[in-house]
């Protein structure tokens, strides 16, 4: 954790039309997705918020919060928890990347440095919804909603901005790392 504290916020107001099913609740392993992401954000941040337009989250510590963008996808998202988040830094990451551990968010943090982002990367692929987002970039989320522009990569293209890159040989690394469950099929196929 950083000196100023850390907010993390998990993505799960996507429609999972592909899921065919709320996909936070979807039981992986033994437990909901979203519960995944939960724990490996708990030890690395000072608040937590779930950024979902409906399900019941009570059995998680955290604030709940709405989009303000419904239907805008994940930079709706991160908007509402730019807007709500207590601290300066936001952890972002979708609900459903069960692979994600405290030590890979820590590696994150002690990466970052003063910029507006910096996105997760594995090898040669971003991942822009798993990142560190400062609060001071919510007008430019806000003013991009505002106008239909809805694609995070868009967004933060115009920011100060890094990407803290995995690759073979690290300790956090494995080709899995972002695996990203989306249908019925990805669960049969882990």
């Amino acid at each position: 954790m950083t000196p100023e504290g850390i907010t993390g916020a998990i993505l799960a107001g996507g429609e999972s039309r592909r899921m065919g099913g709320n996909k936070p609740f979807v039981i992986y392993k033994g437990k909901p997705l979203i519960q995944w992401v939960y724990d490996a954000m708990v030890p690395v941040c000072d608040e937590i918020l779930v950024i979902a337009n409906s399900g019941d989250y009570s059995f998680l510590n955290a604030r709940v919060i709405m989009d303000n963008f419904p239907g805008a996808g994940p930079a709706a998202g991160i908007e509402a928890a730019l807007a709500a988040a207590s601290h300066s830094l936001v952890l972002t990451s979708s609900c459903d990347t069960p692979n994600l551990s405290p030590d890979f968010y820590r590696y994150l943090i002690k990466n970052h440095r003063d910029l507006d982002v910096s996105i997760a990367g594995l090898e040669e692929y971003e991942e822009p919804l798993i990142g560190l987002y400062h609060t001071r970039i919510h007008k430019i989320y806000l003013e991009s909603l505002r106008s239909g522009n809805n694609r995070p990569r868009e967004i933060i293209s115009q920011l100060r901005r890094q990407v803290i890159r995995v690759y073979p040989g690290d300790s956090l690394y494995r080709t899995d790392l972002f695996l990203n469950l989306n249908s019925p099929q990805d669960l049969l196929a882990t």
